[in-house]
């Protein structure tokens, strides 16, 4: 967390106690503050769930590794933070296209000629530069069109009520990103039944289609890859059981768009060879490094979809220069050289993986470029995350809610930038703080092959 952060934490914890509390007529929490926004700082504070992660904030103040401010960062994912430089295995820019000099030439290239924000609502008007990149975007994966909306999270929290009304049946897989549940709750509002689905298991979703009753409409949406484990739930199977009882399948794959499946068409075009009969939503950031997020749909699905989906209607626009971005990298992904670049990041996801099985670290995905190691217990998982930063490597600690309460992970994202040497000095650092603190591991099942940095 940045400094000013934890200083209002302590502030606001000192007010809860007391201690701090200001009397009336008395200056307020924050001097350059307006007070009329005292009343509702002092209310909110204490509701019971901001004051229970007001004190872990405080009581795990430098450990916790969030709300960090990057003073620096290099071609190699070095990253400065608070002083110190570190290894960077926290970004999502898994291809490393965020430092392509394509990338950087279809954006200096394009601003001149379209200025810097579109400067409407795309229900009023867009420029040519959508329709290119929405084409592009559609011949890369092999469907007949595509639509752009600012973010994955606006897609999901428009689409999801857009393709449902009332009396249709949306099931929703727990382990979804937040953002899918989001739009869920605005489908309900609006009439759909939402049911959770408690594993990703085609039999579990037969029998709560089944409890659930009559409905109209179908649809299961569900992650591609999950964002914190990088699991890859079984689609194929998932998608054979909700269209055999007449629904169609929605996949939040922004976790495996562009690094996931044949030339990174994402996890669920691997698990069917064809988007055809799925609903597939992806990301115009991480791999891609541009912004947005698009689903793939058909031209006469796509104009439904401007007329029923606020966040298009309300939604502001992806800036002109990203949108040449994303052609650029459409490009890239059509090219021979996507192929060297995914290589190189699959060399390095093997050679971190291997390494983690042969000092028996029990870790998840690897299908995907996030490889999450098993903690389990919140406050560990919190001080291994530390000491791989004191050691001179960051990575992510999530742990609940993002994660069930005692199953802490520290989450790794290999890029295809990192250097090789980057990936053997975290399995060493990995190594050693496994030993220091006496985590979990599982038995050995691997000889190290001949050369691996842990060998």
């Amino acid at each position: 967390m940045t400094k000013v952060g934890q200083i209002t934490v302590g502030s606001l914890l000192q007010r809860l106690s007391g201690a701090g509390r200001p009397r009336t007529g008395s200056a307020s929490l924050d001097t350059n503050a307006p007070r009329g926004l005292e009343p509702l700082t002092e209310r909110l504070s204490r509701n019971k769930v901001t004051r229970v992660a007001l004190s872990f904030l405080d009581a795990n103040a430098g450990m916790h590794l969030k709300d960090l401010l990057l003073d620096a960062t290099t071609d190699d994912r070095r990253a400065t933070i608070d002083g110190h430089t570190v290894w960077n295995f926290g970004s999502d820019s898994f291809l490393g296209l965020d430092r392509h000099p394509r990338i950087h030439a279809a954006i200096s290239e394009a601003l001149p000629a379209w200025g810097a924000h579109n400067g409407a609502s795309r229900a009023f008007s867009s420029p040519a530069l959508v329709d290119e990149a929405e084409e592009k975007l559609a011949a890369w994966l092999g469907v007949p069109d595509t639509f752009i909306y600012p973010s994955v999270t606006l897609a999901n929290v428009g689409l999801l009520p857009a393709i449902t009304q009332p009396g249709d049946l949306l099931v929703v897989d727990r382990e979804s990103h937040d953002s899918v549940h989001q739009g869920a709750k605005l489908a309900a509002a609006a009439g759909a039944r939402v049911v959770e689905l408690a594993a990703p298991d085609p039999q579990l979703l037969e029998r709560v289609v089944s409890q659930a009753g009559s409905h109209s409409g179908l649809v299961l949406a569900i992650d591609g890859v999950y964002s914190m484990s990088g699991r890859t739930p079984p689609l194929a199977e998932l998608d054979a059981t909700i269209r055999r009882l007449g629904g169609i399948m929605y996949v939040d794959d922004a976790h495996g768009t562009g690094v996931v499946g044949p030339r990174g068409r994402g996890a669920a075009f691997e698990a069917l060879g064809t988007l055809d009969n799925v609903l597939m939503v992806g990301s115009l950031s991480k791999a891609f490094s541009c912004l947005g997020g698009f689903v793939t749909c058909t031209p006469e699905l796509k104009t439904i979809l401007k007329i029923r989906s606020s966040t298009f209607i309300f939604g502001g626009p992806v800036p002109p220069p990203y949108l040449a971005a994303i052609s650029a990298v459409c490009d890239i992904m059509m090219s021979p050289e996507y192929d060297e670049i995914l290589a190189a990041l699959h060399e390095r996801i093997r050679r971190f993986t291997v390494g983690l099985d042969a000092l028996g670290i029990e870790h998840h995905g690897g299908d995907s470029a996030i490889v999450s190691l098993v903690v389990g217990d919140m406050e560990k998982t919190f001080a291994a995350g530390r000491q791989l930063f004191d050691r001179g490597y960051y990575a992510q600690s999530a742990t609940y809610p993002a994660v069930p309460i005692h199953g802490g992970l520290l989450r790794v994202q290999i890029n295809a930038i990192h250097p090789l040497e980057a990936i053997d000095g975290l399995l060493h650092a990995v190594a050693d703080v496994w030993q220091h603190s006496r985590l979990p591991r599982r038995r050995r099942t691997l000889t190290p092959p001949s050369g691996s940095p842990i060998a």
